[in-house]
């Protein structure tokens, strides 16, 4: 930058080339150009040549003369440089229409609206000002301090200009400075400095009030669980409509960017739980990614999942634990399932780059550039094992430990005003730009070691399976009872992929006396409570053990022949004395645990567990476990489902899986059991007893409500194997609900149960014309609903359209495609985002059910997304990635036109982090479906590389940067040390054993003295009770004639022999004879008789 007037100019002391510059944006002619193309550009913005980043800038004048320091009022000296510089908002992400006006978020340089160095090692202190029109407010990261009248100058057309004058309230980085324009509505929650803002007018003003409510409630129950107040007496949190908020830009210093959608009236009982829960969230990062942040890259999954952890607290006070427990759940399942080893990175790599938008952090070399966002399914993998991971520490520390554990890492930074312990002043800015505030792995595993007593090898052994190590490990599991032996054998095998394969071994490899084990809870019949027993994991592929069984009482088995009647699984519930067996009841594995479903005995094991525990993630496990039973032609395990559906005493949530495996599995093997179980439920709780017909709704009862719509969704899930379409009595259930559909005198909104209802019918396919015309005609209905009851964020209408669109995609009927269009026509013409984007989704489906070429929809979507603001493309693109998935392995996808890379091309280079991200992850899945792009998907397997997604599993990870000669020679030094300490335990070892040994043979030695001595003290000249003979050597003649019990007890050497004989051999030993000679004297034998005394009670 510089400045003509002053000639003052800025010179960077090393810095790196340009990227090129594309300077044709026609189509190319084939992929092998665009290939190219996106690899130089990809190259070049991250550094894959290793050059250095600019990392110091010197201010210096033009002409080479030194610049005077002006002395100030308080007689220090300052320099003050004025530095002109212009930007496109267009292209760097500001956005300045006539509404708002709004700087980049994290995903966009912050060098592109304001000069700044970015660095990722360091924290920063802004102070600055903004010259605006009097009606609008301002709101930046930063604190507001005052506010002046700007000079003459600056008047505008309409008037005198105003400038506010704001100053950091702790150093941050330069890409979490936000800065907002606009006529904003304030709010101030019940906690003093917290401020929210929403667009002016009195639509959001009662909404405003509720949101503040749950603002203060998450951060009074945060600062209790950590014992600490929130270290910064600013917080701005701003909610924006959905055309100007992007899910990676919402984070900032002292602020959060969120939706208007997560401005929910009170009425919307279900929204509303999701949104406070969703603010919540953002406050969480606030504290942990924003006051506290990760030292490195490789850091980035701690804050992440610290975050979530402590979110958990807010939905614990605000719901109970077992909805805590079933989110938790929730997010072990969804990690699971994407941690196939190739999909998601290791947590504690520079490719798991989850904090603030894909921002690189601490030293990287990447860190401050542009930012590369992943894909929207792999960043929610991501941030799910992250909160996994951490959950599964929780187990093994304990609640209260891990509760230490956060405390002390949100403490680190707080000095508190010793004269007033209540003050919520905070701590000082040298606290806050301190070396306290940044986190790394190892550090946090340290102290946990250091407040609970966990051994290195299983802390090494954690951090190797579950931090860096990839994949997700599958444990299958059998176990029988064996009757007559009265054991449970038990058997597991662990498999996975070839990442989760080499992260077991890692983990193995460091463990040392650790034992890699799953713990395995069995209740057994007669027991009050159910007893764990630990199950080794080795090396090998079965690991097996016998689990012993308490007493039984008298066979019974044809007894409970004759009561069974000859069935196999009734007799194997009765004679069975296990109850149920859960595998991990503690998760201690984050993996799929197989058991074999057609395997006889596990199906009453599995109702009596969803019977009797109290856990709602155990009966979880076996609802799932009874559905796929149902789907096999389980008539008994419809009947615990149907059992499980209609009682009040199990929790909702568990109650809605319920339903939800009724749908899927219903079919004609087992009779329609699991409609007929649903069409019940509906009756009895949904209709009125005397007309049959749905009655007023009363959505007062959210847990009543989540089973509800649970029945509804499942009804939409009824299909016949046979014909591939819809159950008709499902179609008409739905169809009659939708239609009688009576909110009169209900407090709630029905928006999200209308809703429900027509998502169920958009995955429905109509048996006849007549059900699908019915159907068509309620949706077109429902599309201009909201034009006399307006719903939330027009949901109803946004469902409405789409639901056409997907009845257009899968049914065909030229008169449904063109009331389809017409739904998509009303929702272009609304002014709103979610509206836009739902009939985008609409034609996109068109094009599809027109052409049969799911390239031409991809085609229309991108045409679409074209000239729209950033998040709206965002959103575009993502849909259509999304919708592309469903086609996978179609020829369709192999049909890819010039014209369509051309403009993913300008999408990658061009569209920013967010949009880029969804762009590349269409190019990438274009590549894996048509062999013909070798270039492309040579590009993409180098930007990966460049990422760091292909480290292999084991390697230290966490180590990016390459060490100096320096930091090598300390090193070696200290692993001299390691060394020289490691022979110097090893030789006390050694002496010890050898110690050890001495003293154990001294100790055999007087034990067989001992022996010998007592043996002896018996000998009498009487008849005795049983006699023996013993054969004893004595020393020759000139040995003194002592008694031979003082040799025996002081003299083992004189011991050669003590041998028992039988007592009926008595033969006499010869006498002495005098030897030759030369030749020496035969010893002494003497004959003994001696007994042993009868014990004595």
């Amino acid at each position: 930058f510089g400045d003509a007037r002053v000639g003052v100019e800025c010179v960077a002391t090393t810095s790196k080339a340009n990227a090129p510059s594309i300077s044709s944006k026609t189509a190319p002619s084939d992929a092998l150009t665009l290939g190219k193309q996106c690899r130089e550009y990809l190259d070049a913005s991250s550094n894959v040549a290793g050059d250095e980043v600019s990392r110091e800038v010197i201010i210096q004048p033009a002409d080479g003369s030194k610049i005077e320091c002006a002395e100030t009022d308080e007689g220090k000296q300052e320099i003050v440089i004025e530095i002109t510089y212009c930007t496109e908002d267009e292209s760097k992400g500001i956005v300045a229409d006539g509404k708002y006006f709004m700087c980049p978020g994290p995903t966009k340089r912050a060098s592109n609206w304001f000069p700044c160095v970015e660095r990722g090692d360091v924290l920063t202190l802004f102070e600055f000002s903004v010259s605006a029109p009097r009606h609008l407010q301002v709101i930046t990261s930063a604190h507001w301090d005052r506010l002046e009248k700007c000079d003459a100058d600056d008047f505008d057309d309409d008037g005198f200009r105003l400038r506010h004058y704001f100053s950091c309230m702790y150093p941050s980085f330069a890409h979490e400075m936000r800065m907002f324009l606009g006529k904003f509505r304030a709010h101030s929650s019940p906690v003093k400095g917290v401020t929210l803002f929403a667009p002016a007018g009195d639509e959001f003003k009662e909404r405003l009030e509720i949101a503040g409510a749950g603002v203060g409630k998450a951060i009074t129950v945060f600062e209790e669980y950590l014992g600490h107040p929130y270290p910064v007496s600013c917080l701005n949190i701003v909610f924006l409509p959905d055309s100007y908020v992007t899910s990676r830009d919402e984070q900032g210093c002292c602020v959060n960017l969120l939706s208007t959608k997560w401005l929910v009236d009170k009425s919307f009982n279900s929204g509303l739980l999701d949104a406070r829960l969703r603010i919540a969230s953002a406050i969480a990062s606030q504290w942990f990614g924003g006051i506290v942040v990760p030292a490195d890259t490789t850091d980035c999954w701690v804050v992440e999942g610290l975050a979530k952890y402590l979110t958990g607290a807010y939905v614990q006070a605000l719901t109970g634990l077992n909805e805590l427990s079933f989110r938790r759940m929730r997010d072990m399942r969804t990690a699971a399932l994407l941690d196939d080893g190739t999909t998601l990175p290791p947590l504690a790599s520079r490719a798991a780059r989850i904090w603030r938008g894909g921002q690189y952090a601490g030293p990287d070399i990447a860190a401050g550039g542009s930012t590369h966002a992943l894909p929207s399914n792999v960043e929610h993998g991501l941030q799910c094992k992250a909160s996994t991971v951490i959950y599964m520490l929780e187990k093994r520390l304990g609640p209260d430990v891990m509760q230490k554990v956060l405390k002390y890492f949100a403490g680190l930074h707080v000095r508190r005003n010793k004269k007033d312990q209540s003050s919520r002043a905070g701590p000082s800015a040298e606290v806050l730009a301190s070396n306290a505030r940044w986190i790394h792995t190892l550090q946090m595993f340290d102290h946990c070691r250091a407040t609970v007593n966990l051994g290195k090898g299983e802390v090494n052994s954690f951090l190797e399976r579950w931090v860096y190590g990839a994949g997700t490990p599958k444990l299958a599991v059998g176990y029988v009872v064996k009757r007559r032996k009265n054991v449970m054998e038990f058997a597991v095998k662990l498999e996975g992929s070839n990442a989760a394969a080499a992260a077991d071994r890692a983990a193995l490899a460091v463990a040392r006396n650790h034992r890699t084990s799953v713990t395995v809870r069995m209740r057994e019949e007669g027991r009050i409570d159910a007893n764990d027993h630990v199950v080794s994991l080795g090396t090998t592929a079965w690991q097996l053990m016998e689990i012993p069984l308490q007493p039984r009482p008298k066979d019974r088995r044809p007894k409970t022949i004759i009561e069974s009647g000859g069935d196999p699984e009734l007799i194997a519930a009765m004679d069975c004395p296990v109850h149920y067996v859960r595998v991990d009841p503690e998760f201690e594995w984050m993996g799929n645990i197989e058991q074999p479903v057609k395997q006889i005995g596990l199906e009453s094991m599995m109702a009596q567990m969803l019977e009797r525990e109290k856990d709602v993630v155990a009966q979880t496990v076996a609802v799932e476990f009874l559905g796929r039973r149902v789907e096999n032609g389980s008539m008994s395990a419809v009947l615990v489902l149907d059992k499980c559906l209609n009682s009040e005493n199990t929790f909702c949530r568990v109650r809605a899986e319920a339903a939800i495996a009724l749908g899927k599995s219903a079919s004609a093997k087992t009779q329609w059991g699991g409609l007929n179980a649903l069409v019940r439920h509906y009756r009895a709780n949904q209709c009125d007893a005397d007309t049959g017909k749905p009655k007023q709704n009363d959505f007062r009862d959210l847990a009543k409500t989540i089973v509800d719509e649970a029945v509804i969704t499942a009804l939409g899930l009824v299909v016949d194997s046979e014909t591939k379409r819809s159950h008709p009595d499902a179609l008409e259930i739905l169809i009659e609900r939708l239609t009688y559909n009576d909110n009169e005198g209900n407090p709630q909104s029905d928006d999200g149960f209308v809703t429900t209802i027509i998502d169920a019918l958009a995955r429905s396919l109509p048996p006849n014309a007549a059900t699908l015309s019915t159907i068509v005609e309620l949706l077109y209905l429902y599309v201009q609903r909201d034009e006399r009851f307006p719903s939330d964020d027009m949901c109803v209408t946004c469902a409405a359209i789409r639901a056409l669109g997907l009845l257009s995609s899968s049914i065909e009927s030229k008169e449904l495609r063109s009331i389809a269009a017409k739904g998509a026509e009303l929702g272009f013409v609304l002014e709103k985002q979610s509206a836009f984007l739902a009939a985008a989704d609409t034609k996109m489906y068109l094009e599809y059910a027109k052409s049969k070429n799911v390239i031409d929809s991809l085609d229309f979507m991108l045409e679409c997304a074209k000239d729209r603001p950033t998040a709206t493309q965002s959103a575009l693109l993502w849909s259509a990635y999304d919708y592309l998935q469903t086609f996978r392995g179609s020829p369709s996808l192999q049909t890819v036109t010039p014209k369509v890379l051309k403009e993913l091309r300008d999408f990658v280079l061009y569209g920013g982090a967010e949009v880029a991200s969804a762009a590349f992850s269409i190019i990438s899945f274009l590549a894996s479906n048509d062999l013909s792009l070798d270039e492309v998907r040579e590009a993409i397997a180098i930007a990966i590389k460049r990422a760091g997604d292909q480290v292999a599993v084991g390697v230290a990870v966490h180590q990016s940067a390459p060490r100096t000669a320096e930091e090598e020679a300390k090193r070696a030094e200290k692993e001299a040390k390691r060394a020289r300490k490691r022979e110097r335990e090893l030789a006390k070892r050694s002496a010890r054993e050898a110690e050890d040994l001495h003293a154990a043979e001294q100790r055999r030695r007087d034990a067989e003295a001992a022996y010998v001595n007592a043996m002896a003290e018996h000998v009498e000249d009487t008849q005795t009770y049983s006699e023996h003979t013993g054969t004893m050597i004595t020393p020759g003649d000139d040995a003194p004639d002592t008694p031979a019990t003082i040799g025996m007890k002081r003299e083992r050497e004189s011991v050669k022999s003590f041998v028992e004989t039988d007592s009926a051999v008595k033969a006499e030993v010869p006498a002495a004879v005098e030897a030759p000679a030369g030749e020496e004297p035969p010893k002494k034998v003497k004959k003994l008789t001696f007994k042993l005394k009868k014990p004595t009670a």
